[in-house]
Order: structure tokens, then sequence, then C-alpha cells
């Protein structure tokens, strides 16, 4: 637990600082960034940003919605100490991964011991005659409807000449076009392989016909553990495709080759004996799950990675040398724990719900940066399905803050109005905690005006007042962000970030004003007329109304993203993705 005798507030309850009013801005091409992947990251750089404007070095820092632990690293960074805390046992793994005390050295050594051990192993599943192998491309194998042949998905679908993906197929002798759905799944099977050749940068790119007599591995005989948790029907993230393929466990997301690696590797970092080195290999390993997984989806032109929010295994998809992923993903973890290994701050980790925070005092947080689930945007424990198979415990699912339509009453929370309940009770937590004087930050946005209502709501509920509201620009385009650009999808691309202070007493109700069309269009015009093309999408523009609504004290319902974008249409034109004041009538 904080200790809440530390020190006294400085300023016996008065505000010490003023809201932080400019925008943050944080990329994603850190080590702290680039080290492990989440459903959701803030960059670092913007929650030092926040700290330093809000703290001083030794005030504690709270985060309980923690995800991978970034406000920890910013904390450790800058000096602050952090309590972090998350319902998920994935995201409590990868937060102590990023924020511990691992010697640099010390680790790449046991490493470099470790993978040479395995080498032989790795040779024996990947090697090939003056090689290795890096990665095979695998393709789904259909049956025609019409003549029961089999079709290959990578010969009727794949132009490549092109380097283009086709929308239908047709069987060996003309029948179709098809769609993939109007087809019966038989197998996947592998059709490309991508050979590192010793002594040589260039690679060998060849068919796996030609490879000769491949290297089998039946799962039956693989010799280590390795989790066979059911992937049920009633995940959020399940889908019919998962039936059709037989993916009914944790262990049917990976190829045969790939589970046994993946298992000696398991194996192998348990008898490590140093706990904190132990750790820092399990966090490599899982840094490494998903690429080695069936869900990492091949394209023609670029590698298009593991689409997050989604257990999407694609008809073409790679299956990647686990070793060579755990080399990579160890040479940046290497580096990550050199930024930090004699950085001046300090972490600690609770797994735990945010809406009973038994770890921190009353009265006892300098500073709360949280980061919650945008009502139904992400189901996480879905989301970390395969790291929390490997590492033997599941997320609550009952507990989590998030509206799942999917679940029944028994499994879990399924409303808005459960939502607006558990997140009341959490910003209730996050309120008692809260030193004199202290300040909060919510990171939120969603494209419902309904759940910013609820957001609202939990945050009135709590006696906390909504001081400012700046974006948080995260550098690029979130997988959203850019599904939007790409098919015009109504998703919010930009996070707002709350200021919330002590306000009123706990429980009470705000009344808020209704605002009218009118007042958003001369909102909308002003804003436009100041900013650069970038800041003229509907995204953007939907991000700027929700910070002119929560800044006003007015109600945000009535105004979802789609709301915005129809009235963007009515007052202003748009040129490519930009929206522009209209051209005065001649």
């Amino acid at each position: 637990m904080v200790d809440v005798h530390r020190r006294e507030s400085a300023l016996d309850g008065a505000r010490p600082r003023e809201p932080m009013m400019s925008d943050i801005k944080g990329g994603k091409g850190s080590v702290f960034y680039r080290a492990h992947s989440y459903h959701t990251k803030v960059p670092v750089e913007g929650i030092v940003q926040l700290i330093e404007h809000y703290t001083d070095p030794g005030d504690v820092v709270l985060d309980p919605f923690c995800g991978s632990g970034q406000t920890g690293v910013a904390a450790v960074l800058t000096g602050r100490h952090a309590v972090l805390s998350d319902l998920s046992p994935a995201a409590v793994h990868i937060a102590r991964g990023y924020t511990a005390r691992v010697n640099p050295d010390r680790f790449k050594q046991v490493a470099s011991e470790l993978l040479a051990w395995l080498r032989p192993q790795e040779l024996e599943l990947y090697g090939v005659p003056g090689g290795q192998i890096e990665y095979t491309v695998w393709s789904d194998v259909y049956q025609c409807v019409r003549c029961d042949r089999e079709i290959l998905f990578w010969d009727a679908a794949v132009d490549h000449h092109a380097g283009a993906v086709l929308k239908t197929l047709s069987c060996p002798v003309g029948h179709g076009p098809f769609k993939k759905t109007d087809l019966h799944w038989l197998s996947s099977q592998p059709v490309q392989e991508n050979i590192s050749l010793d002594g040589q940068s260039a690679r060998l790119v060849r068919s796996v016909e030609t490879a000769g007599q491949r290297n089998g591995v039946e799962r039956v005989n693989i010799p280590h553990w390795f989790p066979r948790v059911p992937w049920e029907s009633w995940r959020e993230m399940w889908r019919s495709q998962h039936e059709a393929q037989g993916i009914v466990t944790s262990a049917d997301f990976f190829t045969e080759r790939n589970l046994y690696a993946l298992s000696a590797l398991w194996d192998a970092i348990a008898r490590v004996k140093e706990d904190r080195i132990r750790a820092g290999l399990r966090f490599v390993f899982t840094a490494s799950v998903n690429r080695a997984s069936r869900r990492y989806q091949w394209h023609p032109k670029r590698p298009t990675n593991v689409l997050s929010s989604t257990m999407y295994v694609a008809s073409l998809n790679y299956e990647f040398n686990v070793f060579s992923l755990f080399r990579r993903k160890l040479a940046t973890i290497t580096s990550m724990y050199r930024e930090t290994w004699e950085a001046p701050g300090s972490c600690e980790v609770h797994l735990g719900s945010a809406e009973q925070l038994s770890w921190a005092a009353d009265d006892s947080v300098d500073y709360v940066f949280a980061d919650p689930p945008f009502g139904s945007n992400i189901y996480y424990s879905d989301s970390s399905f395969l790291w929390e198979a490997w590492l033997g415990e599941q997320t609550d699912v009952a507990a989590e803050t998030v509206v799942n339509r999917r679940l029944t009453a028994e499994l879990g929370r399924t409303t808005l109005d459960d939502y607006e309940k558990a997140m009341s009770r959490a910003m209730g937590e996050i309120s008692r905690a809260m030193r004199p004087g202290a300040w909060a930050s919510l990171q939120f946005h969603n494209s419902d005006d309904a759940v910013w209502s609820a957001i609202q709501s939990a945050v009135d509920s709590a006696g906390l007042s909504v001081e400012a509201a700046v974006v948080m620009d995260k550098g690029q385009a979130s997988f959203k962000g850019l599904r939007h650009e790409d098919k015009g999808e109504k998703v919010a691309n930009f996070d707002l970030v709350m200021h919330l202070a002590v306000g009123s007493t706990p429980g009470s109700r705000t009344q808020r004003r209704e605002v009218d069309r009118t007042e958003i269009a001369k909102e909308l015009r002003e804003y436009i007329a100041l900013q650069p093309p970038s800041r003229r999408t509907t995204p953007w523009l939907h991000s700027q109304v929700m910070r002119y609504l929560l800044a006003e004290g007015a109600s945000p319902a009535g105004w979802s993203f789609a709301a915005v974008e129809s009235l963007c249409g009515e007052v202003l034109e748009r040129r490519g993705t930009a929206w522009h004041l209209p051209v005065a009538s001649k």
C-alpha cells in the first residue's frame, strides 16, 4: 500500500498547478513502444509530459488501468514512484516486464547461453542445407462447390505479377468466381519459404514444392508443456471461422512446428535460476508469441502484422522462425533495459480491479493517469488470450469494465449501464486515493455519444470535475484510424485527455446544458480556419467537438462521430480527406 504519511501535501488542499492546456504529442518509434505489443499503448513521451507538469521528483503516480505499463516507464525515467494495477494477468506481466530492474549485460549473457543451448533444436526444426528457414507462407485450401476439387488460395486468389489479393477465386477447371464465404474450408498448407543462407545477406525465396522433404512435426510428439486453453464461442472475438478451421484451443492458433519451438523455449526459460532474468526472458517470449502464431497475415506488398482487436486467421499467413523472432525481440528489450537500469524512479505493479484499489491508501497519490477501456472498443481478455494461455492465468471476464453484448449476465457485464456503474466505482477509488490538490488525467475517446455520457456521469459521481481537455496525438493512426481512412468507417482516430480535479461532493449529478447545431457549426468553422489540412479530417473534428463540450460543461448527447460528420457535410466542404470552409458564392 502507498504510504499516506510519506510527505504532507505542499499547499494543504489548494491546487498547486494549473491544468495542462497544450496538446500532447508522442511517437511510436521509441524502444519502449517497440519492445512489447499491447492492444492500446500511450507513448511514454506523452505521459512524461503530463507527469512533469503535475508532479515533482519523488511524487507518487497512480495508474489503475495500467495496460502495458507505460505510466510506470515514464515514472521510472523521471524519478517518480509509480503504483500500477490492472485486472489482466497479461497486462500485469507486461507492465512488470517493462518496469523491471534487469542488468542488461547479465541479461544478454544468460540469453545468449540459452539460445546456444537451443541451437540444435532450432536447426532441427528450421534448418536447411546451407541455411535456415526464416519464415514460411501458408495458404488456405478450399473445396469447389461445383466439382469438389481443391482450390489453393495462393494459386487462385493471388495475382503475383500485380502484387494483389483478389476478392474472388475460381477452381482449377474454371468454376466460379466464388467468394471465400461460398466455399468449404479444407486445410492450410505451406506454399513458400524464405531462407537465410549462411554468410549471405540476401534471402532465398522458393516454393515449398521445390524444397524437397519437409521436417514434419506432429503435436502428439511434442515433449514439452504447451497450453490448451479452450477458445469458446461465448467470447466476443470468437467466429464461426475458428470452428470451421478446427481452432478450439490456444494450441490451434500455432502450427505444429512453431508450437514445438515455443514449448522448447518456454521450458528452457523456466530452468533459468535467476528470478529477474527468468522474468525478463518470459517478457521477451510473450513479446514474440503473437507473431509466432497463425494470426500474422501475409500480404504481397507489405507485412501487415497481427491485426489488433481481433483473433482473425487470414487465408495467407506467416509461420515465422520462433528463435529468430525471439532474438530480434531480445535485442530490443536488452536495449530497453539499458535505458532503465540506472533510471531514478521506481514502480510497483498489482493484479486487481480498478474498482477496489486496496493497495492505495486514502489521500496518498500525487497524480493519476488513467487510460480505461473505451466502452466496447476492445475486448481485452480475448485480445490477451494467447499471452494468458502461456502465462497460465486468465482474466476474470465477469469483472472487466467493457460493454460485451455476447456475454450473458451470469458470465459478465453486458450493458452500457453496467459499464457506467463500474467506471463510477473506479473513479470513486481514484478520487479517494488523490491527495488534496492533486490532479488526475483521464484519456478517453469513443465514437458513441452515449459512451461519452456514461464516462461523464462516472466522473461526476466521484466528485471530480473536468477542468480542461486536450488532444493526445500519438503520431500516426491506429489500426481503426487507418480503416477509417481506407474504408470510410466511422471510428475515432485521436484520444482526448481530460484533466480532473476534485470539484463537488461525491455522488452528486451535474446538470449539463444541451448544445445545438448552430453552436457546434460555429465552433467547427472557427477551428478549421486555424488548422492545417492534417487536423481537418473528421476524426480530428470529432475530437475537437468533444473537447469543446467537455470544456463548456455541456452534454455530449447527440454528438456521435456520425453526427459530427453529418454536420460537417452541411456546413463545410470536403476535399480529399480534409474539410474546408465553403468557397463564398460569387
